[in-house]
């Protein structure tokens, strides 16, 4: 007598739907992943333009005010010094600010630190009208903008045209500028390529 056999019924057992499932899981896991580190790798080259861009907006911005600095003297304890100075934190000389539109003209600039109380330093630039060499230097009247945010180094040189060597110091009451300027920079992502700025009006 022929047995008839059972009609196999279709579909997934429990164990193969599991397993389905785990790939499922384990494929969706990959591609998260896998968008994850390309969202990752746009952020970093992103932050690597926004750095890159800004040295070169900071180079080309001090290059611009020292190639047109002037050669001008201040009135300092009954005589006359220099309109220049600068010491490892920073310096001061004036040159002319036309982007400020109709304030533009001769403004005396001074760079310097900005520190904040977190212990974040920015490196700002002051800018007052220049008014004559008798002229009061009110840094409490000036216009400030942040040059460069958040640096961990911020140093400047000063190099003696004469002698070649360079200094952290330069007194206004030299008789001469500086040849060149050299000022070392560096943020959270590591040191800057040094700037140097010749001075071409000093020479």
């Amino acid at each position: 007598m022929n047995q008839r056999r059972a009609p196999r019924q279709s579909g997934f057992t429990l164990i193969e739907l599991l397993i389905a499932m785990a790939v499922t899981v384990a494929v969706v896991a990959l591609l998260f992943a896998g968008y994850g580190l390309v969202g990752r790798m746009q952020e970093r080259s992103q932050q690597l333009l926004d750095r890159s861009a800004r040295m070169l907006q900071t180079s080309q911005w001090l290059t611009g005010k020292f190639d047109t600095l002037r050669l001008l003297k201040r009135q300092e304890g009954g005589g006359f010094v220099l309109f220049f100075g600068g010491n490892a934190a920073g310096a001061m000389w004036v040159a002319p600010l036309p982007e400020r539109g109709m304030a533009g003209g001769l403004h005396v600039l001074r760079a310097t630190p900005l520190r904040h109380e977190d212990g974040r330093v920015d490196l700002s630039i002051e800018a007052l009208p220049y008014d004559g060499a008798a002229m009061t230097l009110d840094w409490s009247r000036a216009l400030r903008e942040v040059l460069v945010p958040d640096l961990r180094t911020l140093q400047w040189y000063y190099q003696d045209g004469v002698t070649g060597e360079w200094t952290q110091q330069w007194d206004a009451s030299r008789a001469s500028y500086p040849a060149r300027v050299r000022l070392v920079l560096a943020d959270a992502r590591g040191a800057w390529p040094e700037l140097v700025f010749a001075l071409p009006r000093a020479r």
